[in-house]
């Protein structure tokens, strides 16, 4: 089996965090990136060709994934192949429509698998790529998709939902606003955009569509193929979090200080991996006072810390305090300053005795790299 991870998906809602990265680069948990998840899963099930279809913004990308080795992909035989970014390329000239779909076709023709995986990194999850074939191969459908339940009082009005029928298998898409709720659970459908097929079977789908001239994209050709030759639906009962606006970005990291959710994500029988960096742990003054939180390697904390989330290389100062909120690598929080529901990104300096104070359901963000010395620049920071 191969595996094709898309990284070309929406990023505007996720802005400033998103300015100079892809949503699959994105830090979560103190050490991790986004795209770790995909490449883990895919990891965990013993496939070792991978493309990544690169966004615009690949830098972040390559400087993380590099040869596929922390994932066990830097093979003789597989790798980590990458492609360049396609996705707004005038498409009208029928010469950039062939390479588009020429990029899939090599990779898909040379990886020589049976079976392809085809996912994002957008959704957080532990997904078991092997348990998803083997419900694959039970059914003569070319296509699998996956799915998770949401109750739905709490699923996203505008997330995309399967239509089921009756024999449990997808026949159309739709936002969940218009998708009815399942009586028996009273939970929606909500797709994770991963889907399994014959490598055959991709081939020729997109073969047809280059000979046709047309451009569609790979998922929206995926949606329209589901919707005329159905597909299986394969449900997902694991840790989700669905990263597509601020909030949720938040949520998600709030969601790792819950030890329940921490080691079903992270800790199951199927590890989760990333890049190493072989560092120091972070020393904790005497006088520190910390509950509840995460933290990578290398910081150095003399204040406090509540319900938050630090990378790598953050130092706390005397009588500061951080309170629910995502401390990005290499940030510094000056002697006395008062930092709550803010999301930092990396190398962020916050002064003495500044108060940065945001809400659950809108945090302060600060871009990477913006420092603020006093109160008024603070001030100016929040107004802008």
């Amino acid at each position: 089996m191969c595996a094709i991870i898309d990284l070309n998906e929406p990023s505007e809602a996720l802005a400033p965090l998103t300015d100079e990265r892809p949503v699959g680069t994105m830090p979560f948990a103190g050490r991790y990136r986004l795209v770790d998840f995909p490449l883990s899963a895919i990891s965990n099930a013993d496939i070792r060709t991978v493309g990544i279809f690169l966004p615009k913004s690949s830098r972040s990308v390559e400087d993380h994934v590099r040869s596929g080795q922390a994932w066990d992909m830097d093979t003789i035989t597989g790798g980590v192949f990458t492609f360049p970014y396609v996705a707004t390329r005038d498409y009208d000239d029928p010469t950039n429509i062939h390479r588009y779909y020429d990029n899939y076709l090599t990779f898909l023709i040379k990886s020589k698998s049976e079976y392809v995986f085809i996912t994002g990194a957008r959704h957080v999850s532990n997904i078991d790529v092997s348990a998803l074939l083997q419900f694959h191969q039970a059914s003569p459908n070319p296509i699998t998709a996956v799915y998770r339940s949401v109750p739905t009082a709490t699923a996203n009005p505008e997330q995309e939902a399967f239509v089921l029928d009756a024999d449990n298998e997808v026949v159309d898409f739709a936002p969940s606003k218009d998708v009815k709720e399942r009586v028996s659970n009273h939970t929606k459908p909500i797709s994770m955009q991963m889907y399994l097929t014959r490598t055959d079977y991709l081939i020729e789908l997109l073969s047809r569509v280059q000979n046709s001239g047309k451009f569609i994209r790979l998922p929206q050709l995926i949606h329209q193929e589901i919707t005329t030759a159905q597909a299986n639906a394969f449900e997902y009962t694991g840790y989700c979090a669905t990263i597509h606006d601020i909030p949720s970005y938040f949520q998600a990291n709030m969601d790792m200080l819950d030890e329940e959710k921490f080691h079903s994500l992270l800790f199951s029988q199927r590890a989760i991996y990333t890049k190493n960096k072989n560092e120091a742990p972070t020393y904790f003054a005497p006088e520190a006072d910390v509950f509840s939180s995460l933290l990578g390697t290398g910081g150095r904390v003399y204040g406090k810390l509540r319900d938050s989330v630090l990378f790598r290389n953050v130092y706390v100062d005397h009588d500061a305090q951080v309170l629910h909120s995502i401390i990005m690598q290499g940030s510094r929080i000056g002697n006395g300053a008062d930092v709550e529901y803010v999301i930092m990104d990396k190398g962020c300096v916050v002064g003495p005795d500044v108060k940065l104070i945001g809400t659950p359901e809108a945090p302060i963000v600060l871009k990477k790299g913006t420092t603020i010395l006093d109160q008024s620049a603070a001030e100016e920071v929040l107004q802008s």
